[in-house]
């Protein structure tokens, strides 16, 4: 089974963006040298806890710092706020400078609140109906199928993803013979079954092409059980306020979390969090991520974390490799 990242740059208590970037370098530098397959960053903005507001600008600093080992992509594109001809044009410059490494992943959502939909969109109008119909055209301009041509022309165009989370988007990647990214961290295990309609009207652009399906899902991973708990109630901590609005400035500390008496409202909304969550130690993650795996047919797992301490989170990663025994062919 393939392991994958995705890392959303986040900003620890008493850190800045700026150290928040660098060590999704030096977390990316080290997966490869682990053996992961992907690492992948996100998009959000107007988020005070995480500083990764343009992936295509992360893309392009990772893929220059890394070996070729792994590939890289974006996870993913906020489409609806952006023209399609112009996402191709960047990642047709992507691929043209880092052949064969670059991975497009789209997704619906505006990846921030109204108002930093708005100033992206500029007086544009933005609407989720036209969701499907950006799809298909963005597909055309990657692919070649639709004028204007994109340039610059790449011999090796990047793997198209669509990030989904329903039978809806399921549809839509299968109509368009892109890879399926399933966001198990939004549904929990609601997802089975969007897994299995994507595959059965799954239609190839090219001939030989087969359907692609990666589940991602939010992991915690400890020395033990003991600590991955206590890891992992920073996380939960960090849904907790992102459902209630968003009011952190930075990921809190251990202390800062254990320090917090929650309501029984707000208990029950951390249990609900835990259901879309992997939580143990390294051979009990690994055995609730092949179960996953098995759940949905799936032959790649993408992990994406929280954590209050980038060296424990770095330390993560690196048990979960040795755990599945991870190496680049």
């Amino acid at each position: 089974m393939k392991l994958s990242i995705l890392d959303y740059s986040e900003i620890r208590s008493e850190a800045s963006s700026e150290i928040a970037l660098r060590e999704t370098v030096r977390l990316a530098r080290a997966a490869e040298q682990w053996g992961y397959h992907r690492y992948w960053v996100s998009e959000h903005h107007g988020n005070r806890v995480l500083a990764g507001s343009a992936p295509e600008v992360l893309v392009a600093s990772l893929a220059a710092l890394t070996e070729g080992k792994m590939r890289i992509g974006s996870g993913g594109i906020m489409l609806p706020m952006h023209s399609p001809f112009k996402v191709a044009e960047s990642f047709s410059v992507l691929t043209a400078l880092y052949p064969g490494r670059i991975d497009l992943g789209i997704g619906r959502s505006t990846g921030g609140r109204a108002e930093t939909s708005a100033a992206l969109l500029d007086g544009r109008s933005g609407s989720f109906s036209r969701y499907p119909e950006q799809v298909s055209r963005l597909s055309g301009h990657i692919r070649g199928a639709l004028t204007p041509a994109v340039t610059p022309v790449s011999a090796s165009p990047p793997d198209l993803w669509l990030l989904g989370s329903s039978e809806s988007g399921a549809d839509i990647a299968a109509a368009n013979g892109l890879g399926l990214a399933f966001g198990h961290f939004v549904r929990g295990r609601a997802g089975r079954e969007a897994v299995r309609r994507y595959r059965e009207r799954f239609v190839p652009f090219n001939a030989g092409d087969r359907p692609k399906v990666l589940v991602s899902l939010f992991a915690v991973c400890g020395r033990d059980e003991r600590e991955a708990e206590r890891l992992a109630r920073v996380f939960d901590h960090y849904l907790l306020d992102i459902g209630e609005g968003g009011h952190l400035n930075a990921v809190p500390s251990l202390a800062d979390v254990e320090s917090i008496a929650y309501t029984e409202a707000q208990k029950e909304q951390i249990r609900k969090g835990r259901e879309r969550m992997v939580v143990g130690d390294p051979s009990g993650v690994r055995r609730q991520l092949i179960a996953l795996a098995d759940l949905y047919e799936a032959d790649e797992v993408m992990l994406a974390t929280v954590s209050p301490d980038f060296e424990l989170k770095l330390r993560m990663y690196e048990m979960l490799a040795e755990a599945f025994r991870l190496r680049h062919a």
